[in-house]
């Protein structure tokens, strides 16, 4: 399964269309408490690192901690280069350019059904 945080209705609506074209079940959420609820049993979380109803570089290292076993990736705009740093060292395991994550997006959710 996987779980998301998306602070983009559009963007939210284009990885859910992904998600059902492949097959695999897909949980996205706007608030943190709702997604650490829904880690347990994951295989994938993605984290918009512009949400504003949290501080995601928390999440991704609660997420880490509590779910070692956790594929984490974490996008952002490409300019944001310190933050992309930043959710590297919280526990991500790839952090990518919202470009990047659009292209690679099939592929990701594929591995993760």
């Amino acid at each position: 399964m996987i779980v998301a945080i998306v602070s983009d209705l559009i963007f939210q609506s284009r990885i859910e269309a992904v998600a059902r074209q492949s097959g695999a079940e897909i949980a996205i959420y706007r608030h943190v408490d709702r997604v650490l609820e829904a880690l347990p049993g994951a295989g994938l979380l993605m984290v918009d690192m512009n949400i504003e109803s949290a501080d995601p570089l928390a999440l991704v290292e609660t997420a880490r901690t509590q779910h070692p076993e956790l594929r984490i990736i974490a996008f952002l705009a490409h300019v944001q280069k310190e933050l992309a740093e930043r959710a590297a060292l919280a526990g991500a395991d790839e952090v990518l350019a919202r470009s990047t994550f659009v292209e690679r997006l099939p592929e990701i959710v594929s591995v993760t059904r």
